[in-house]
């Protein structure tokens, strides 16, 4: 007679895996407007909020940075928020349209040790009126 396995420890196991995978979401929402003004400095503001409901991570294990021309420029914590990250930017004279894209570094806890994760927005374009 073959033995009969008992499969309903495994497949508990892999409900719980799932349920934890499956339910961690990111959000990133671009607060930049589409057209800025231009400026004397060339400077310009990029502003994006980010949401996790990933348990375990803290705001401060939370890193923000944005990206224009190739370039990492990194992100601070709008004062008195959980999620608001604002950088400015130096835009090369002479360009109407900017894209950038934001990168966020954050790190979760694991059953024995800690991961870091990042993850990146979409592209979006910044348009520069030049008069």
């Amino acid at each position: 007679m073959i033995p009969r396995m008992n499969l309903r420890p495994l497949a508990v196991l892999f409900m719980m895996v799932f349920l934890i995978v499956g339910c961690a979401n990111t959000e990133v929402s671009n607060l930049t407007p589409r057209t800025l003004p231009l400026t004397p400095s060339r400077t310009y503001p990029f502003e994006a909020t980010w949401d996790s409901n990933r348990r375990g991570v803290k705001n401060e294990d939370v890193h923000a940075w944005v990206m224009v021309d190739q370039t990492l420029y990194p992100m601070t914590r709008v004062a008195s928020t959980a999620n608001r990250w604002e950088a400015r930017v130096p835009v090369p004279e002479g360009k109407t349209y900017v894209p950038y894209k934001y990168k966020f570094e954050y790190i979760y806890p694991g059953i024995d040790t800690q991961f870091v994760k990042s993850e990146w927005s979409p592209e979006y374009r910044l348009v520069v009126p030049q008069h």
